[in-house]
């Protein structure tokens, strides 16, 4: 079956392609009812209208661009669920890059994707620097510009927008609960290094352990890269302090580094919530299912997509746009209890 072109609708029709361009494009120079009759006649004979010719028309692909950390993190992937929802509402189709977890690599994926003359660009985590700020003017015509919006990074410039978290405020949340149940000595295990998210949910950890009347410094810091595999490096840290000044509670920077947690901890026979206490950050769909179920502080992963969409797609009207900032919201399982000297 070859595709049917203006110019076969056209001969149907008895018009010229011209008359059917323009019915097809609402035209008003086509009365309503002929453009409704062409447009009939199109949506019968199977017409697909070829976006490329179209791009060079209108100076738009009607496509985003999206930068990625990693696509297999689950975080990224509901984040994208909700962005594909909304750029399909409205017409628009994703293109996508992976920078995997490197800085450089993604500001080179974003100038990648600005080169195939994307429409606007979303970056989900990113962990690259002000280049933003300049990316917007390439390869886009003169004085219009690339939006860019960042979904949980808070940089601003000429067309970057943000769509981000309050991590502080989880992070607080999270440590005012384990204050809440008796913990005194609570760790962090951290995400990626030089990670906007890390270092503020590190920052609200300190400030909710200050406020409850612990030093800032004794929420002891373990490094992490937001993985897996995390867990059982942070394991082997903990086995090397003494048992009556070790940790009985860790906020984990992500689900991910929980769940490693939560298996690093069975592997040497500490039992949670008993022997430690865990609470993960962002209740990805597998967090329910842990055992014991995962305590998390909930964000609405889809909804960012969402938002970082209507963002780039107000900005290329030129729509004022105010970052957007959630709450997130903290959800209590079975991962975290008193400490076993209170209990």
């Amino acid at each position: 079956m070859t595709d049917v072109s203006i110019t076969d609708i056209a001969r149907a029709a008895g018009v010229s392609p011209s008359t059917v361009s323009r019915a097809l494009a609402g035209h008003e120079r086509i009365s309503a009812e002929r453009r409704a009759e062409i447009q009939a006649l199109a949506h019968q004979m199977g017409y697909r209208p070829c976006q490329v010719a179209r791009s060079l028309v209108t100076g738009q692909t009607r496509t985003l661009g999206v930068v990625v950390t990693d696509i297999t993190d689950p975080f990224v992937a509901e984040v994208l669920t909700g962005a594909e929802v909304a750029a399909r509402a409205a017409g628009y189709t994703l293109l996508f890059a992976s920078s995997h977890r490197d800085p450089e690599r993604e500001i080179e994926a974003a100038a990648l994707l600005a080169g195939r003359q994307v429409d606007g660009m979303l970056v989900i985590s990113s962990r690259g620097d002000s280049r933003y700020c300049d990316l917007h003017r390439r390869n886009t015509p003169a004085g219009k510009g690339l939006p860019v919006v960042l979904v949980n990074n808070d940089q601003s410039g000429p067309q970057v927008h943000s769509v981000r978290m309050d991590n502080r405020a989880g992070a607080r949340a999270a440590v005012a609960y384990l204050r809440s149940l008796g913990h005194a000595r609570i760790a962090f295990l951290a995400g990626p290094e030089g990670g906007r998210s890390s270092e503020e949910r590190l920052q609200g950890c300190r400030d909710e352990m200050e406020a409850s009347g612990c030093p800032r410094e004794s929420c002891l810091v373990l490094p992490g890269r937001g993985q897996l595999e995390d867990g059982a490096a942070a394991v082997a840290v903990l086995r090397q302090i003494a048992a009556v000044t070790r940790p009985t509670a860790i906020l984990c920077y992500n689900d991910l580094a929980a769940m490693g947690l939560l298996a690093a901890a069975h592997q040497v026979a500490w039992q949670v919530p008993r022997d430690l206490s865990i609470v993960g950050y962002d209740n990805i769909p597998l967090s329910a299912f842990t055992i014991p179920a995962l305590t998390t502080v909930h964000q609405p992963t889809q909804k960012l997509g969402r938002l970082a969409v209507d963002s780039c797609l107000a900005a290329l009207v030129g729509t004022p746009i105010p970052d957007a900032v959630l709450t997130g919201e903290l959800i209590i399982r079975d991962s975290a209890s008193a400490p076993r000297a209170a209990g």
